[in-house]
């Protein structure tokens, strides 16, 4: 914690030598962008009420962000805290988001993804795929949104009762009731999409 520094509502990290980025929001919602010219981890918060809405710690090559989601403000709908990750461009590293209901949106991520879900929506948002990417959520929906038409992905898209749906062009396709398989460009990325009642959707 020596090497995070805080301003107000706004907490900045170093990000030399790290290869993980956990955020544990719980219940609050968050939104991750990838901004450049940035050159350290920032994350800012907006809150109704006075107390910290997130913490952040950083280790020799990890940083963890967690919400604080104090047991007044679940009951608070109407004023709960928002918090949002900027990430340098040139951040190579994994990021790994653990949520509950809060709503994950993220935008312009180019590295190793995994988010895990339970009711909370996922939204992300890319214009090339250039790595793995692991969506999954018990009961919220999953929106990813491309520029490109044709990215080197091996899709699986697995819903038990939600909707699945995605307007690319597969080769070497196959489905069932519950599983979409489907390979675009050369394959080179493994995109696994998965609910268990919530929708699916690639656009």
């Amino acid at each position: 914690m020596s090497d995070v520094s805080i301003r107000n509502n706004i907490q900045t990290a170093p990000m030399d030598s790290v290869q993980v980025i956990t955020i544990d929001n719980g219940s609050t919602p968050v939104t991750v962008d990838t901004v450049s010219g940035l050159e350290a981890l920032e994350v800012s918060s907006i809150a109704h009420d006075s107390k910290p809405a997130f913490t952040i710690e950083r280790g020799q090559k990890d940083i963890r962000i967690a919400a604080s989601n104090h047991l007044f403000r679940i009951f608070n709908l109407t004023h709960k805290p928002a918090i949002t990750v900027k990430i340098p461009p040139d951040y190579k590293g994994t990021l790994r988001l653990n949520s509950s209901s809060g709503a994950v949106k993220i935008n312009q991520f180019h590295s190793g993804l995994s988010v895990e879900g339970t009711s909370g929506s996922i939204e992300l948002t890319v214009d090339h795929i250039v790595s793995d990417i692991r969506l999954a959520s018990t009961s919220g929906n999953i929106t990813l949104r491309m520029a490109e038409t044709t990215p080197d992905v091996s899709w699986t898209l697995e819903s038990r009762s939600g909707r699945h749906s995605h307007a690319l062009r597969w080769q070497q396709s196959s489905k069932n009731k519950h599983i979409s398989q489907g390979v675009t460009g050369r394959g080179t990325h493994k995109v696994h999409i998965t609910t268990r009642s919530g929708n699916i959707a690639i656009q």
